[in-house]
């Protein structure tokens, strides 16, 4: 633990970079708010369910060969993207989910989850290959370490904070974390460029 803060409080380059994933989450914390969107809206739970794993399964097949090719290009441009992309996906489902007619809220929810599950395999390749580009060797392996423990106690208190949102319902959660993913994009935006270095 002492190492840890120690490498967050000396190494200004690697804290913006874990201050930008733990921003990142809202492509890892959303999908579960919308798959109890549609239990609450009262779509057919198994038809819902069904559509959600096979969006599942087609971001899990597509995303890593495309964003992998991505983010040896520029890690810190996937990072942006995909968490500008995945927070105005979950702005457009809430919009839809409050002021949209009831039989566009399913297709929604599942087209929102499909596009957000692509993008969070983006985003996880992106921050992977990111932090493996910042340095080499020990560093490196600190690199990961530490930020893993940070990324722990962070998943932590934003996941705590979202469910006690949720409390209120699932549509403040979302927007909560849309907002996270927007103030990520930007913070990921003036990451240095590490893809190449070497």
């Amino acid at each position: 633990m002492r190492d840890t803060l120690t490498l967050l409080g000396t190494d200004r380059e690697f804290r913006h970079f874990v201050v930008a994933r733990a921003l990142l989450l809202v492509s890892a914390l959303a999908p579960p708010f919308l798959v109890t969107l549609a239990a609450d809206r009262g779509s057919s739970w198994l038809a819902g369910l069904g559509a959600f794993v096979i969006a599942q399964g087609v971001a899990s097949v597509v995303g890593g060969r495309v964003f992998g090719r991505l983010a040896d290009r520029s890690s810190r441009l996937v990072m942006v993207v995909g968490a500008a992309a995945a927070s105005l996906v979950v702005l457009l489902v809430v919009w839809v989910v409050v002021a949209g007619a009831d039989v566009l809220v399913l297709p929604a929810l599942v087209g929102g989850y499909l596009v957000i599950s692509l993008v969070h395999v983006g985003v996880r390749v992106a921050r992977k290959t990111y932090v493996v580009d910042m340095a080499e060797g020990d560093l490196r392996t600190r690199y990961v370490a530490t930020a893993n423990t940070a990324m722990g106690v962070i998943l932590l208190v934003t996941g705590a904070v979202s469910a006690g949102l949720a409390t209120l319902g699932e549509v403040p959660a979302l927007v909560f974390l849309a907002v996270l993913g927007l103030v990520g994009a930007a913070v990921s935006w003036r990451l240095p460029e590490v893809s190449g270095r070497g």
